[in-house]
């Protein structure tokens, strides 16, 4: 294992990278990074590569000694663009903290083709966490969680239940991501016809569980119309963002080029329940919707911004290249960067742009991926 099969990975690893790194200079790429505390209580910062073609580790900073001020993360950030090749880079992901924020400003201040982003799941969680925490939104799911606590912990209840047709497990909420919450609410709403026809039926009423303080209780709960309403409203004001959480959590393919258009559509919706009354959406909208306004300004992505405007116009009317047969049934079906690759000739400024942009990702998920091998990589055991 240490001789020829350890060199033998080694090599194979290499190629592997050698292969990521043409991708990098057709498409650009996503520097990610992460900071984490491990089960000794160490401050780890992991740094990975992600391009359409696939994800690379680059390493792993024990910053169990390090005050890490914006500087610090600064020069290591450095080091890694170095290695990378700053011209490949689009854009730097990372949490929101303040000083990760304040690094991707140096980062941009050195390298003006480098723009620094937010993770987009976590700024979608921290959304759902501003919602979770509005106090008729919290009584709502607390009413909910004494719904599904009673029936869990009842089996007679939940035998009942699970012999109803179609029945699926009610979604229990989580302790760590705030979208949880609201598919828990989802999840409730959708079993309201069940849980109605329980606490109705002889076999309910009739049992001794229907007389106890916690059965009166879920009872009043689960005949409530106005939870259900409440149920209702909140599950269709948060779904265009579990719908976005998801597709950007998933690392599956490219998700730059769908965030941007999704907060938006997030934004326009909770405005649009409230029937557009400023007072009654605000407490719903976050400062993090507004995110990566700074990565779709034109006039810093495009070495002549004034060209690639005219080029939109191509587009939105599509003509030439925009307008083919092929092209218009090729928007469907394939990955957007990779449309603007094969059919955007006619505007070489925006297509190059457009495949920068369009084959990146906008969340630094990866990074959380398999923390406990990255874990071994600071043990002098495994090394």
């Amino acid at each position: 294992m240490r001789v020829h099969l350890l060199a033998d990975l080694k090599k194979e690893c290499q190629l592997l990278v050698e292969g990521y790194r043409s991708s990098w200079k057709r498409t650009g790429c996503t520097l990610m990074a992460d900071g984490w505390t491990d089960q000794r209580q160490r401050t780890l910062i992991n740094f990975l590569v992600y391009c359409p073609a696939g994800m690379s580790f680059v390493k792993s900073v024990d910053a169990y000694d390090m005050i890490k001020t914006a500087d610090t993360l600064f020069k290591l950030f450095a080091e890694v663009i170095e290695w990378v090749g700053s011209s490949n880079i689009v854009h730097v992901v990372t949490d929101n903290a303040a000083n990760y924020v304040s690094a991707g400003k140096l980062i941009h201040e050195k390298y003006p083709n480098i723009f620094w982003s937010p993770c987009a799941a976590h700024c979608i969680n921290l959304i759902l966490k501003d919602i979770a925490s509005i106090p008729h939104i919290a009584d709502l799911a607390s009413r909910a969680s004494k719904v599904t606590v009673f029936v869990y912990n009842h089996m007679i209840l939940l035998s009942w239940l699970r012999k109803r047709k179609e029945w699926k497990e009610i979604v229990r909420p989580g302790v760590t991501r705030f979208a949880t919450v609201f598919i828990t609410l989802k999840s409730i709403y959708d079993h309201k016809e069940d849980l109605q026809s329980l606490v109705i039926d002889k076999y309910f009423t009739s049992h001794k569980l229907s007389k106890s303080v916690n059965g009166k209780m879920v009872s009043s709960i689960i005949l409530d119309s106005k939870f259900w309403e409440d149920c209702f409203t909140t599950v269709m004001l948060v779904g265009p963002l579990i719908k976005l959480l998801r597709l950007v959590d998933a690392d599956e393919k490219p998700s730059l080029g769908i965030v941007y258009a999704g907060m938006q559509r997030a934004k326009i919706n909770i405005k649009t329940m409230f029937r557009n009354r400023k007072s009654a959406y605000t407490p719903y909208t976050s400062k993090y919707l507004e995110v990566f306004v700074d990565l779709f300004d034109i006039e810093t992505l495009c070495d002549d911004s004034v060209a690639a405007m005219q080029e939109i116009q191509l587009y939105r009317d599509r003509k030439e290249s925009f307008g083919r047969e092929s092209a218009l049934k090729a928007i469907k079906r394939l990955e957007p960067g990779e449309w603007w690759r094969l059919h955007g000739g006619s505007a070489p400024n925006l297509q190059e742009m457009a495949i920068r942009l369009l084959h990146q990702t906008s969340s630094s998920s990866g990074c959380e991926r398999n923390w406990s091998l990255f874990e071994q990589i600071h043990s002098k055991r495994r090394n």
